[in-house]
């Protein structure tokens, strides 16, 4: 590789500013060759005749490149048969379709653990919840999926004696849709005799969960009469067995006809249709208005305080949902008068926190299914690279019993990428952060110090006399932190000289090198004078090049530069800072290119005690453009991810794009972004891809632009639904797609992707075709109303919910005629159930 030219790359940033302060202006900035003759003179002559768009090129022989910014780490999969350990992840939070197989470091076995290589993972509902983005972001769990599998031990920790490498186990794992995963030794049995690895991965979760609600909770016995809702899901198909196995008489409900079909070849004494406002009656009905002992509910809101009404004298009701716990709903007392009792299982609770009760759970679930007395649920296996099409089947609620990845290796695939070493900090090693006493360098030091850094050097020009630098660098001493302050300009020689001169007297080699000095002194390009230039240049650009030398003799594991988005989008009026951004973003390539480590980030707005929060003027100008500000703690584990990722340059910020893209018009013919307002749905197996419909609809006229929002509703709701979008009518009812509350979810997501427009929850839901939320999208994007059409926004009724009102444990009701055809690529495999569609 040829190493950039830094020094130019300040020129690029320049550039970029000149087209954002005159776009009325055509530039062209032109990239060519180090080498002399390289470029014949025809080509260039073609290029300065060219008319397009593109405003930046690189000319290298006879080929022509350009630049694109696209949405997070690209991870291109491609089949492998190398072993590497793979992993699901989302690469972006809310879409499915994001939903990838990503290489990771295979853990070492600890005391009492077990390594499996997965052949089978079961997928439950909470699941879904992380993939579409509804699960809490905060949870230590959110981005872990998986929890149940079958397969194969690799190696076991000490201590564990009642499995081997080699035997064949099922039980409950951490990031179980993945290839290889880490587990408890309690938490792992051998396989039964008879059960494959897929049968074995249908047990764990469900008949746990259904076994400690009627067992240990309601305590049911003989000859007790139980009301099981949402009996064709998993665990309400658990829950069947297992009063039938106690001799209990059971009502189950479903919500489809085809499900309550199937309860009944299960041999359920009594099936109800839930979606009735009147089940309650039905089941005082069946039991002579007695009611019931034990009500096992997956539904939410009504159904509760109706389900509640059902108890007989002493009934136990156990509510193993979700969302009203969460909203806090109130609960009718009366329902209770009859020493009934109302009891709240959360399973994910006692795996975390009860190891000896999840141990116990699994030995006595499993001891029945080995003596044949409870069986595995019936189940649709997916291979593991359609695991987009397993999480939409489980998000519509068209499945019955359990849904499977099979992680069988032709299945899987493979990292076109080695998988990198992720980045650690050595607590032998001495760290330097520049700008170190400022908002975020002390908040770059603390995360350090929390990674296991013992020794750093922090620089700034009034160094340990900088406000607030006593107290920071008494509370990392507290810590057990070595802090060398030293006050230095880092950019000119003699400051980097003194800075070094600390680095050496530490007695500890230069592991980390992070950049975050900087001057901003804004002012349109005609008020800038080189004295303004060179006060911002100095700190960051040539300070970076001055510790770039210095330190290219020492063993770094870091160089990582805090550059700003200005240098990618050339803010107007920040033509000094931006020049100096981009140098950082050119030495970067430049390292990386002599064999060096190296990372530049385009941060957009920093939060927390940065620059931007200390001067409020400028935090609302940024957020009236559209940017809005990153938090403290997401800064660094976004770094620590670049760094795991050995990335040379990334950009992160949070944009609302609809307000971006109004502060921001000279950029939008540009096509450097285009990649960023597309929707993302990169699968070529996504029919109907989401281009850039915001720019198509500003661009008609006032009374086509509704029919331009239908035409984007049309394409996106085709991508999620899997049909074409053709065949989608503007005056076609919602519900008769089969469309859920969950595809709602991903729907909207989409939409504010694509449209720039973010709608109330599951406002999809409550449109009833797609004209009428054409135009309310219409309306919000400044357009006219319909007046008196079918479409009109007026007779829109939207109401706004949080997302923890959508009911979720009902979806497992929702038809199954209307499953569309089944994708003959997806592989399914149907065992011991009914395979609707």
């Amino acid at each position: 590789r040829t190493p950039a030219v830094p020094a130019q790359g300040a020129c690029l940033g320049l550039f970029r500013v000149i087209l954002g302060e005159h776009p009325q202006l055509t530039f062209r900035g032109i990239d060519l060759p180090t080498e002399e003759g390289s470029l014949r003179d025809e080509m260039l002559w073609r290029e300065l005749m060219r008319t397009d768009v593109e405003r930046e090129v690189a000319l290298r022989d006879e080929a022509r490149y350009v630049q694109r910014i696209t949405r997070g780490l690209e991870n291109p999969l491609l089949p492998t048969d190398d072993g590497q350990p793979l992993r699901l992840e989302s690469r972006e939070r809310g879409v499915i379709d994001s939903l990838r197989f990503v290489p990771f470091s295979l853990p070492q076995c600890g005391p009492g653990e077990v390594l499996i290589r997965v052949h089978a993972a079961g997928l439950n509902f909470r699941d879904v919840l992380k993939a579409l983005g509804l699960y809490p972001a905060e949870t230590a769990d959110a981005r872990m999926y998986g929890d149940e599998v079958g397969g194969e031990v690799v190696a076991v920790g000490e201590g564990v004696t009642h499995v081997k490498p080699g035997d064949k186990v099922f039980g409950l794992a951490v990031f179980g849709l993945a290839t290889h995963t880490l587990a408890r030794g309690a938490d792992v049995l051998p396989l039964p005799a008879g059960i494959t690895f897929e049968e074995a991965a249908t047990v764990p979760v469900v008949f746990m969960t259904a076994w400690h609600a009627l067992k240990n909770v309601a305590r049911l016995r003989a000859g007790d009469k139980v009301l099981v809702h949402a009996g064709a899901g998993g665990v309400g198909m658990a829950s069947i067995q297992i009063a039938k196995y106690f001799g209990a008489e059971v009502i189950a409900s479903a919500g489809s006809l085809a499900k309550r079909a199937f309860l009944k070849t299960l041999g359920v004494d009594h099936v109800i249709d839930s979606r009735r406002g009147d089940f309650a009656e039905r089941v005082m009905e069946l039991t002579d208005r007695r009611g019931v002992d034990v009500v096992v509910n997956a539904l939410a809101g009504e159904a509760i305080p109706m389900g509640l009404s059902c108890l007989a004298e002493f009934g136990r009701f156990i509510e193993i949902g979700k969302r009203d716990i969460y909203q806090n709903s109130k609960l009718p007392m009366w329902h209770l008068r009859k020493n009934a009792s109302f009891h709240v299982v959360a399973m994910d609770a006692v795996f975390a926190g009860d190891e000896s009760l999840t141990r116990e759970l699994l030995a006595e679930v499993t001891a029945l299914v080995t003596e044949g007395k409870l069986g595995p649920l019936p189940y649709r296996s997916f291979p593991a690279n359609r695991a987009d099409a397993a999480f939409r089947l489980m998000a519509a609620g068209k499945h019955t019993g359990k849904v499977l990845l099979n992680m069988a290796a032709p299945f899987v695939p493979a990292e076109a990428e080695p998988l990198r070493t992720p980045f650690s900090v050595d607590p032998e090693a001495t760290y330097l952060v520049t700008g170190g006493f400022g908002g975020f360098g002390k908040v770059l030091a603390r995360w350090l110090a929390d990674r296991g850094a013992r020794h750093l050097v922090l620089t700034g020009r009034q160094g340990s006399a900088a406000a607030g630098a006593q107290d920071f660098i008494a509370d990392l001493n507290e810590s057990g932190v070595a802090v060398a302050a030293v006050a230095a300009d880092v950019g000119t020689e003699e400051g980097i000289g003194a800075i070094f001169c600390a680095v050496e007297a530490s007695g500890r080699p230069l592991k980390g090198v992070f950049h975050l000095a900087m001057v901003i002194d804004d002012a349109p390009l005609a008020s800038l004078t080189p004295e303004r230039f060179r006060s911002v240049l100095a700190p960051k650009a040539y300070g970076a090049w001055l510790l770039h030398e210095q330190s290219k003799s020492s063993p770094l594991d870091a160089f990582v530069m805090f550059s700003s988005a200005s240098s990618i989008f050339g803010n107007p009026g920040q033509g000094n800072y931006a020049a100096a951004n981009a140098f950082l973003d050119a030495l970067a390539h430049h390292r990386r290119a002599l064999g060096l480590p190296a990372l530049a980030v385009n941060w957009g707005v920093l939060g927390g005690e940065g620059y931007v929060a200390r001067n409020e003027k400028v935090a609302e100008f940024l957020s009236r453009q559209g940017t809005e500000a990153l938090a403290p703690s997401e800064v660094t584990a976004l770094l620590e991810t670049f760094l795991d990722s050995a990335a040379t340059q990334m950009m992160a910020l949070r944009v609302d794009w609809s307000k971006w893209r109004q502060s921001f018009r000279g950029l939008l013919e540009n096509p450097l972004v285009e990649r960023v307002f597309a929707a993302g749905l990169e699968s070529e197996e996504t029919p109907g891809k989401t281009s850039d419909w915001r720019s198509r609809i500003e661009a008609a006229a006032p009374q086509d632009k509704e029919a331009v929002v239908v035409q984007a509703l049309q394409e996106i709701i085709g991508s999620v639904l899997r049909v074409n979008p053709e065949s989608l009518r503007p005056d076609q009812p919602l519900t008769d797609l089969g469309l859920d509350s969950l595809m709602g979810v991903e729907i909207e997501n989409l939409i504010d992707s694509s449209i720039g427009v973010t709608l109330p929850p599951a406002s999809l839901l409550r449109a009833r075709t797609i004209g009428q939320i054409a135009a309310l999208l219409n309306e919000h994007l400044g357009g006219a109303k319909s007046g008196t059409s079918p479409t009109a926004a007026s007779t829109v009724e939207v109401e706004e919910v949080s997302a923890e009102e959508i009911n979720f444990e009902a979806l497992a009701d929702e038809d199954l005629e209307r499953l569309v055809a089944t994708d003959t690529k997806s592989a399914e495999v149907v065992r011991g159930g009914v395979a609707a569609g």
